[in-house]
């Protein structure tokens, strides 16, 4: 069975709450249904979790990359400071994809850049939580694509 693990990071546990004008009014817990009701669609496995800790964040991601799950992280701030991440995505081959609710392009400029990105397959940004439904689209024909080379 494909897996894949969405990782947030800092005040994501905000959402909903937190500049409703920038990140809109969906909470997480309302991502997570939205994202279990697709899983459960499509078969697929899903593990949802929110840290502020960018230590926890790095075992997540080495945790999931290690047993071959495709990852969706919105690593908040840390996309913008963490080499920890990167190197986490990096050094465990995981498949990930990058999520940003706002389009941080059209933000502060120390926004503008990520560290995760290169490491990443993809990132989407810019389309609120719809972001996480379109991550999840792409990254499930992915994984079952590097499944089926490996049965094969």
């Amino acid at each position: 069975m494909v897996a894949v693990h969405v990782l947030n990071g800092p005040n994501l546990n905000l959402l909903g709450t937190r500049e409703p004008g920038t990140y809109g009014s969906v909470t997480l817990a309302g991502v997570e249904e939205r994202l279990k009701a697709r899983a459960a669609a499509a078969g697929v496995e899903l593990t949802f979790s929110q840290t502020n800790f960018e230590g926890e964040l790095v075992t997540r991601v080495q945790q999931a990359g290690l047993a071959g799950a495709g990852i969706i992280i919105n690593a908040g701030a840390y996309t913008h400071t963490s080499v920890a991440l990167r190197d986490a995505i990096k050094g465990t081959e995981a498949l990930a994809i990058e999520v940003h609710v706002s389009n941080v392009h059209a933000r502060e400029e120390f926004r503008h850049h990520s560290y995760m990105a290169p490491v990443c397959v993809g990132v989407i940004c810019g389309f609120g939580v719809a972001s996480y439904d379109l991550a999840f689209d792409a990254i499930v024909p992915l994984l079952q694509k590097r499944a089926a080379k490996t049965a094969a």
